[in-house]
């Protein structure tokens, strides 16, 4: 009878305790008597200073391994200026140390697979952080706007970089990509300011949308041969860019990819590609030139939007469609033909291209374009140059008949 009193107040014990929080040294605990094991949880006071977390714990004489900490546990703990962990801590929940802006090198415990997202978002004094190499998962965002992290190796069995992961690190310089990576998601490093150059692995086929977008500072990417297509903005605004080599198995780029390369001079597109978005090359002013690939049938809006240096282009005979605004603002542009089967130029496609003085088209019969097609400056001084046999066609036509200068070929 005895022996059974005492296992019912052991029992009683056990579940009061399981169900209690519990604050050891300055940390608070959530336990589980169970399994024997604690769970660091946030404090109502912010935690400040040097924190240590230990293996294990003493709570009414019973023993607790410290292997958890719990979802934003040390979020926006400004004061706090370092953390240790102890061997035992194998999971960190999302935005742990999220905000804490005071925290300046960290060292992931060793039994850590997963890092979660948002975990280290808003450090803005973080400098260094070692990750333990059998991390082979990462979660988005985990570094946004540690402005202050230069470099960091990521671990070896990674296979993808998710969304975000170093968005608005603004000291950036370098960075290693495991050979085992073959995605890299969104706006991974967007606004990465001080990242100058990238060696993206041979292994990666997958790169999201603004991968790149506001790396102000990139100078060169060499992609690999992997990659079939360059989603949007993926270099938008990447100001610095000069260098960019796009390999044969890319076969479609999409909206806005080069958009604002401001020093990209050159770039030449592979004839693999099939699909081009809208604006690829906006705002690209140091652009003298660039090709279309034969497969493409419609130059996109936009495309050549303010290539202010652009000089000339040659239009392949595939081309049905030339888009609204595909070369408004190419201010050095002297010169364009038009194939054939060109069946209709956008609005405004050839607007303030002030130096455009001489327009030949083969076709017999005239694209359809509007009034905003060309810029006055065109249609006045210009002079348009058709086939003898088709004249008519074009002086007849509504448009084309504001061209005060016609030449003829046989």
């Amino acid at each position: 009878m005895f022996a059974l009193v005492i296992m019912a107040s052991t029992q009683v014990q056990a579940i009061k305790i399981k169900a209690t929080k519990n604050i050891v040294d300055g940390i608070n605990y959530q336990l589980n008597a169970k399994k024997q094991v604690a769970t660091v949880i946030k404090s109502a006071e912010p935690y400040v200073g040097d924190i240590v977390i230990p293996e294990k714990i003493t709570v009414d004489s019973l023993t607790f391994y410290v292997e958890e900490i719990s979802s934003g546990a040390f979020s926006d703990c400004t004061g706090m200026t370092s953390i240790q962990f102890g061997k035992t801590i194998s999971k960190i929940g999302s935005s742990a140390f999220k905000n804490c802006s005071s925290l300046t090198e960290v060292t992931l415990p060793e039994k850590l697979t997963e890092i979660e997202s948002d975990l280290f978002e808003g450090c803005t004094s973080l400098t260094t952080v070692i990750i333990p190499e059998r991390v082979n998962k990462m979660g988005t965002d985990v570094f946004e706007n540690c402005k202050s992290l230069s470099h960091i190796d990521l671990p070896k069995m990674l296979k993808k970089i998710p969304d975000g992961l170093f968005k608005g690190c603004s000291s950036l310089v370098s960075i290693y990509i495991p050979d085992a990576v073959t995605e890299l998601g969104n706006t991974v490093f967007k606004d990465c300011s001080s990242l100058k150059e990238i060696e993206i692995p041979l292994g990666v086929n997958k790169m999201g949308n603004s991968l790149f977008i506001g790396c102000v500072t990139l100078e060169r990417v060499k992609l690999p041969m992997g990659i079939t297509r360059i989603e949007d903005s993926t270099f938008e605004n990447c100001s610095s860019l000069e260098d960019v080599i796009i390999p044969n198995s890319v076969n479609r780029i999409d909206d806005d990819a080069f958009k604002g390369c401001a020093n990209l001079d050159s770039l030449i597109l592979p004839n693999s590609l099939k699909i081009i978005g809208q604006g690829i090359f906006e705002d690209c002013s140091s652009l003298v030139k660039s090709s279309i690939p034969v497969a493409i049938t419609k130059i996109p809006d936009d495309m050549f939007k303010n290539c202010t240096s652009l000089e000339t282009i040659q239009i392949p005979a595939s081309i049905k469609e030339i888009g609204s605004d595909a070369f408004r603002g190419c201010s050095h542009l002297k010169e364009i033909e038009f194939p054939t089967g060109l069946k209709q130029i956008g609005s405004n496609a050839f607007e303030n291209c002030v130096n455009l003085m001489t327009v030949k088209s083969q076709g017999a019969v005239p694209a359809k374009i509007s009034s905003s097609t060309f810029d006055k400056a065109t249609t006045l001084e210009g002079k348009l140059v058709v086939r003898k046999s088709s004249v008519k066609n074009y002086e007849y036509d509504k448009q084309w008949c504001k061209f005060l200068n016609v030449s003829v070929f046989e």
